[in-house]
């Protein structure tokens, strides 16, 4: 695994843990928006494929949240 990829996985962790803990289901429904609104504006990726895939990756975390 590389350096990159070991830093993603540990940040995606943390933001799992700390919204699985939010009592705020409103907290998580922004939290998910404001994400989308990042992968699809300016600091997302800059090919719309590579956006589709983030925000495939997006849908798979929320689903995980359920």
């Amino acid at each position: 695994m590389s350096l990159n990829q070991a830093q993603v996985d540990a940040v995606e962790h943390l933001l799992m843990a700390f919204l699985k803990r939010s009592e705020s289901a409103q907290i998580v429904a922004k939290v998910y928006e404001d994400a989308y609104s990042s992968i699809m504006g300016s600091e997302g990726p800059a090919a719309m494929e590579e956006k589709e895939a983030a925000l495939e990756h997006l849908n798979n975390l929320r689903l995980q949240l359920k």
